[in-house]
């Protein structure tokens, strides 16, 4: 959660990346949770993961200060507009490196901290048994590109085995804690969600306070979006039983991806409706990718 002065004084900062940022500059009478202030879930990403080893402490070389926004730039928002994810199976997303952007020569729309995303092309999946700690069930769906492996889904399911998926992690072939520490890879390039259900009812939440607070930044680097090509490729299995009950449970994953994918992208689309309106600015385009996402 960020607490920003409508006057903008203090613009909020994006000093920690992730989806909720901004902080106060001090501690307002009665606390942070006195009357008048909203209180969001924390929207960070994920510190570790069952299967990898904890990111190092992260480093920067010569790095510069983030760019502070102010009351005629838009801050830290995903020019949707700017993209085309036609064909792309799933995008994560990443901040660049600190700096004012030109969205729009005429009239002049800047960012500070611009989103941008990555995009995952595919043509087919493959599906491995994977063991869990839990001992419950585990899948491995790898999407391809030709023989190119180009993202891994991991999947857990329940550990009373009553056929719910419980954690997903989408994982690409850069992803290393030392890739991530060096900054040579975004964080997003590791997506853990222990408890998918939570994490999409939390981005609803969040939606809502979007839409009614102008003190609250996001970012989608803990989320991601898919978009049909994904539904339409044909996952590859054996023809015993264990590939049977792979074939359901990817059809329960692809279901909760799409869920998490619409509930971020109205959530970046909440919020760069609120960043425009600070500026005055309008874009028509801004919500033509949802055609696709």
């Amino acid at each position: 959660m960020s607490l920003r002065p409508s006057y903008l004084v203090s613009p909020k900062t994006t000093d920690v990346v992730g989806s909720l940022f901004g902080a106060a500059i001090h501690a307002p009478n009665g606390g942070l949770f006195g009357p008048g202030y909203a209180v969001s879930p924390p929207r960070t990403p994920p510190t570790g993961c069952a299967r990898y080893a904890q990111l190092p402490p992260e480093f920067h070389l010569d790095a510069d200060p983030l760019t502070a926004p102010t009351a005629t730039q838009a801050d830290s928002i995903f020019p949707s507009w700017l993209h085309r994810f036609e064909g792309a199976a799933l995008a994560t997303f990443a901040q660049t490196t600190p700096g004012v952007v030109t969205l729009r020569e005429s009239p002049t729309l800047q960012c500070a901290n611009v989103v941008s995303p990555t995009l995952i092309h595919a043509d087919g999946v493959h599906w491995q048994r994977m063991s869990t700690e839990t001992g419950a069930v585990g899948h491995l769906f790898a999407l391809t590109r030709g023989n190119e492996v180009v993202c891994r889904i991991e999947v857990d399911m329940t550990a009373d085995n009553d056929d719910r998926v419980s954690k997903i992690a989408v994982v690409q072939p850069s992803f290393s804690p030392l890739t991530v520490a060096a900054n040579m890879v975004p964080a997003s390039s590791l997506l853990v969600y222990d408890d998918i259900r939570a994490h999409i009812d939390s981005l609803k939440r969040l939606r809502t306070e979007l839409e009614t607070s102008e003190e609250v930044g996001y970012v989608p680097t803990s989320e991601l979006v898919c978009t049909g090509a994904l539904d339409a490729l044909v996952l590859s299995t054996d023809h015993s039983v264990e590939g049977a009950v792979a074939r359901r449970h990817w059809k329960q994953t692809k279901s909760l991806l799409s869920e998490l994918s619409s509930a971020t992208a109205d959530c970046c689309d909440a919020y760069v409706a609120s960043e425009l309106r600070r500026v005055g600015h309008r874009v028509v385009e801004a919500r033509s990718w949802r055609g696709v996402v």
